[in-house]
């Protein structure tokens, strides 16, 4: 396929692309319409400026243990260009989605694809991190996944950025929780360092990326701990392609 991608013009390309696609995704119908790319499943559909075709498998991964319901609220931590936070806002329905996303250059991404949906009224964009504490903390802003405060990507740039805990932010806003999905580059014990109210009273369900590098140890190990500290149920899954997810919550019993 490579081969033959190499040698046709781009417009050909795309469309060669969701062809093949489709046949190798039967679950997903990929389309372009004016530029733009439209991903359709039975229970949702939604465009983007960008294609889905290998993100399915991190939809579907995230929502291993818990599927989001109607009128659920969700945490999207570390929201990126907001597709996930499309799918849950779909699949919510009257439930809310609060998707937070410190990084600029990810930012005006996001914004671009829910203003392709049509979207502003059940995302919410927090434009902060999470962390242990609210306040300030240094960060590497990359414009990509790889955006961090523990990596200095190549060409990031270094600032500040606020944070917020989760449990100020649930208190602040007097909203619950039912499921919180989390993709933060090395952040994940400090967020949930800062959510422990959280998960005491509402005991919200959880997928964590946890295959990140913190001082030379994957985080599924000190994710790990921390739920165990807590008694939480938890649950680390190792995917054949190297993606580590940690689930926890009710979810699991």
């Amino acid at each position: 396929m490579k081969a033959v991608l190499r040698i046709l013009p781009k417009f050909i390309k795309e469309r060669f692309k969701t062809y093949y696609y489709n046949s190798k995704q039967p679950d997903y119908k990929f389309s372009l319409k004016n530029n733009f790319y439209k991903t359709k499943t039975q229970s949702w559909s939604l465009y983007t400026c960008t294609p889905l075709y290998l993100i399915t498998k991190e939809i579907e991964r995230y929502e291993k243990f818990y599927r989001i319901r109607s009128n659920d609220t969700v945490i999207d931590a570390g929201a990126h260009h907001g597709i996930l936070s499309l799918v849950y806002a779909k699949k919510a329905y009257s439930g809310y989605v609060f998707s937070f996303e410190p990084d600029n250059k990810n930012l005006y991404e996001l914004r671009k694809n829910l203003k392709l949906n049509n979207f502003n009224t059940n995302i919410q964009v927090i434009e902060k991190g999470l962390w242990s504490r609210s306040g300030e903390v240094k960060f590497y802003e990359a414009g990509s996944v790889a955006s961090s405060s523990f990596y200095k990507p190549e060409n990031s740039l270094e600032k500040n950025i606020e944070v917020i805990t989760l449990d100020d932010f649930i208190e602040e806003n007097d909203i619950k929780v039912d499921f919180i999905k989390m993709d933060v580059e090395g952040a994940e014990l400090n967020i949930l360092k800062g959510a422990r109210q959280t998960l005491c009273n509402l005991k919200p369900n959880l997928s964590i990326a946890t295959y990140h590098l913190v001082e030379g140890e994957l985080t599924y190990k000190s994710v790990e701990k921390f739920f165990k500290e807590i008694n939480y149920p938890h649950k680390t899954v190792f995917f054949e392609d190297g993606e580590i997810i940690t689930y926890a919550g009710p979810q699991l019993k």
